[in-house]
C-alpha cells in the first residue's frame, strides 16, 4: 500500500513519516535548512506483515504542483491536521485535491495533541468531523497523535494495517504506464527513473516507450516499495534501472509506457467539478494550468455547458500545447493562471475533440451519456455502450483506453457485436442502420427507375448517419449479398443489374465526334450537333452510368478501347523509363492539351504518377 501525506504547511507532515519508518524524507539541503518540505519524499516500512510506503507532499502553497505530482488514485490517503492550528487554507486546497483526483479511502492525524489540553481536543475532532463530513473521509478514522512525543503512533501503524486490506480492489487489466517524478544517474547503475506505476505491470527485461525521447529503452532492474523485485504491479512505488539513454533526457512528467500502446492528446473533455470556494465564474478560453500525473501544461479551458455552481459537475473540453498521456477514466487537476487556487478537476471522458461546433447538443449527450461508463473503470462496458450509437474504430478506441492488443480482445462480446475490418458495430444498431438504408434505397429506386443508387455521402444526407456507421454496415451487407456497389453508387442486391436508359440516336451521332483521335470538348459537340448544352451533359452522365463513354476531365470524353490504346502507348514509354507530355503527344498524335487531359485521367486512377515534367506507369489500367 501507498500512503501520500496532505494538510497545511508546518502541520507535521514529515515527522509523522519519520516517527513511522524512521526516515526523514527531507532529503534536499535546502529543505534541512528550512525545515520545510519542497519536494517530493519517500519512505517505506513493514507494519504488522504489510509493506507500506509513504509519499511525503510539500504543505506550502508555493510548492502545490510538488503535492500534485505525488498523488494517484490508487493511493491511500494520511490527512495531517495540527491541533493547535487546526483546518488552515492548505489543509482545505490539498482535501480537493485528494477528492478530485479520486482516492476513496484514507486517514486522519490530529497531530500535536500535547499542544492543546483536553477541551481544546475535543472541540478540534468536532471540527475536522463537520470538515470532513462532505467528503470521501467522512466516516475515515481520526487518530489523535504527537509526532515529537510517540502519542498515538502504534495507534496510527495499527490503522493504517488495518485499512491496508480495504483499499485492495479488482482493478481493469490495462497496458503498462509509469509516471516519472525523479530522475537521477547513479555510480554503476546509469540512468534510474522512479514514480507510480499507474496501470498494468513492468518486468526486469522489458523494452518500454520512454516519452521523452519518443523511443524503447530496456529495463535492467527493479525496485519497487523500497525492496529488488523481478515485477511491479499497479499502484507500487517503482524505481527502474533503465539502458540506452542519459539521465539528462528525462524529467518529472515524463512516462514510460507500453511500446505497442502509446497515446498521446492536445485536446481533451473531462467531467468537471468546479472546486468549492472558487472565487471565479469560468469563462471560455481562459488560460489554466493543467496537471496530469505528474505532468504539467499550461493550456486553455472551453465550457461546454454550464456550471451552475461550486463543487457541481459539467463538462469542459481542455486543450494543451504539448500532448498529454492521458487514457479515458484518468483523473486532472485545473488550477487558474496564475497558481493561486485549485479551480477544480475531474475525470478525463474523451481524449478526442472537434475544432469547431464544440457545442452541438448531439455531441455534448453522446459525453453526457458516457461519464458513467469513463468513470466506472470499465473499458468492456465503453465499448458496448459506444458500438450501441456509431462505428467504433478498434485501434483509436484500444488506445484511449491504453489497452494491450490481447486485453482489447479479451473482452469484445461476439454475441452482440459484428466485427468488419477493425471496427465494430453493436448487431443491434447495426439491423437498425441496415434497415435505413434499405428503406431509403427502395424509396430512390421507385423514383429513380433509371438510376443504378445512392454514394455514401447521399446516403448520410438522407439518413442522418456519420460516414463510418454508414460504410460499416455498406461493407458487412456486400460480404453478406444485402448491398451491391458500382462507381462508388450503393443499391440493394435487386438492383445490381439495372439497365442505364439513353438517347441511342444521339449516341450514334456523339461516336464519330469522341471516338476519333482528337476528341471534341462538349461545348463544341453541342454546336455541331446543335444540341442544348444542358440537355448533352444530361445524357451524357447517362451514357457515363451505362459506361459508354469515360469522363477524362470537366469537358472531355473517350471511348473506352480509345483509352485502352492510350494506356498501352503510355506503357509502351514507360519500358524506356519515364515519358514526358511532349513523347506522348508524338506516339499519340493529339493536340497537347487533349494530352495533359487523359494523363492527368491516368494520374488519378493512379495508372501514372507524376514526377516533376515526367511521368511512370506504376498501376493497371481498367477503363
Amino acid at each position: 500500500m501507498i500512503v501520500t501525506l496532505a494538510g497545511h504547511v508546518d502541520h507535521g507532515k514529515t515527522a509523522i513519516v519519520k516517527a513511522l519508518t524512521g526516515v526523514d524524507t527531507d532529503r534536499l539541503e535546502e529543505e534541512q535548512a528550512r525545515g520545510l518540505t519542497i519536494d517530493l519524499g519517500f519512505a517505506y516500512t513493514n507494519i504488522n506483515d504489510h509493506r507500506i510506503g509513504f509519499v511525503d507532499v510539500p504543505g506550502h502553497h508555493s510548492f502545490i504542483h510538488n503535492m500534485i505530482a505525488g498523488v494517484a488514485s490508487m493511493q491511500h490517503a494520511l490527512l495531517v491536521v495540527a491541533a493547535d492550528d487546526g483546518v488552515m487554507p492548505q489543509t482545505e486546497e490539498h482535501l480537493q485535491i485528494l477528492q478530485l483526483l479520486g482516492i476513496e479511502q484514507g486517514t486522519v492525524v490530529l497531530n500535536k495533541v500535547d499542544h492543546v489540553d483536553k477541551s481544546q481536543l475535543e472541540q478540534m475532532v468536532l471540527q475536522l468531523r463537520n470538515f470532513l463530513q462532505h467528503t470521501f473521509l467522512r466516516n475515515a478514522p481520526i487518530v489523535e497523535a504527537s509526532a515529537l512525543t510517540g502519542i498515538g503512533i502504534e495507534t496510527l501503524r495499527d490503522s493504517l494495517s488495518n485499512r491496508m486490506s480495504q483499499l485492495e480492489k479488482n482493478l481493469c487489466p490495462r497496458a503498462f504506464r509509469l509516471a516519472i517524478d525523479r530522475v537521477f544517474a547513479k555510480q554503476g547503475l546509469g540512468t534510474v527513473v522512479t514514480g507510480t506505476v499507474y496501470d498494468g505491470e513492468i518486468r526486469v527485461g522489458d523494452d518500454v516507450y520512454l516519452s521523452s525521447i519518443q523511443k524503447k529503452v530496456r529495463v535492467r532492474r527493479i525496485v519497487a516499495n523500497g525492496l529488488p523485485v523481478e515485477v511491479a504491479y499497479t499502484g507500487d512505488r517503482c524505481g527502474a534501472q533503465i539502458a540506452g539513454v542519459h539521465s539528462n533526457e528525462v524529467s518529472r512528467g515524463d512516462w514510460l509506457r507500453d511500446p505497442e500502446s502509446v497515446f498521446a492528446t492536445d485536446t481533451l473533455t473531462v467531467q468537471f467539478e468546479l472546486a468549492s470556494g472558487f472565487p471565479r465564474d469560468i469563462k471560455n478560453w481562459c488560460s489554466v494550468h493543467v496537471y496530469h500525473g505528474t505532468s504539467h501544461r499550461l493550456g486553455k479551458l472551453f465550457v461546454l455547458d454550464s456550471i451552475e455552481d461550486h463543487g457541481t459537475n459539467g463538462i469542459v473540453d481542455l486543450v494543451v500545447p504539448e500532448p498529454l498521456h492521458v487514457a479515458i477514466g484518468d483523473r486532472i487537476i485545473v488550477r487558474d493562471q496564475s497558481l493561486e487556487r485549485t479551480m477544480g478537476g475531474g475525470i478525463v471522458i474523451a481524449t478526442t475533440a472537434p475544432t469547431t461546433r464544440r457545442r452541438l447538443p448531439a455531441r455534448i449527450q453522446r459525453l453526457r451519456d458516457f461519464t458513467t461508463v469513463a468513470s466506472s473503470d470499465s473499458p468492456q462496458q465503453a465499448l458496448i455502450q459506444s458500438s450501441k450509437t456509431s462505428c467504433v474504430n478498434g485501434d483509436d478506441f484500444r488506445l484511449q483506453w491504453n489497452l494491450t492488443l490481447d486485453q482489447f480482445r479479451s473482452f469484445i462480446d461476439r454475441n452482440t457485436i459484428q466485427q468488419v475490418n477493425n471496427r465494430f458495430l453493436a448487431k443491434s444498431a447495426m439491423e437498425i442502420v441496415r434497415k435505413e438504408i434499405c428503406s431509403t434505397l427502395d424509396e430512390y429506386h421507385k423514383t429513380h427507375s433509371h438510376e443504378f443508387g445512392l454514394t455514401i455521402k447521399q446516403l448520410a444526407k438522407k439518413t442522418a448517419r456519420d460516414l463510418e456507421t454508414l460504410r460499416f454496415v455498406l461493407k458487412y451487407g456486400q460480404n453478406t449479398g444485402q448491398f451491391h456497389t458500382k462507381a462508388g453508387q450503393y443499391a440493394i442486391a435487386s438492383r445490381s443489374d439495372v439497365t442505364v436508359s439513353y438517347n441511342k440516336d444521339l449516341y450514334r451521332n456523339l461516336v464519330p465526334l469522341i471516338d476519333t483521335q482528337q476528341p471534341l470538348p462538349v461545348g463544341d459537340i453541342a454546336r455541331e450537333l446543335k444540341v442544348p448544352l444542358g440537355i448533352l451533359e444530361n445524357e451524357l452522365k447517362r451514357m457515363l452510368k451505362a459506361k459508354l463513354f469515360v469522363q477524362v476531365s470537366e469537358k472531355r470524353f473517350f471511348t473506352g478501347k480509345r483509352l485502352q490504346e492510350l494506356a498501352e502507348i503510355a506503357g509502351a514509354l514507360d519500358k524506356s523509363g519515364p515519358f514526358s507530355v511532349k513523347q506522348f503527344r508524338d506516339q499519340s498524335g493529339m493536340g497537347r492539351m487533349i494530352c495533359i487531359d487523359v494523363l492527368e485521367y491516368f494520374d488519378k486512377v493512379r495508372y501514372t504518377q507524376r514526377e516533376a515534367d515526367s511521368r511512370r506507369v506504376v498501376g493497371k489500367f481498367d477503363p
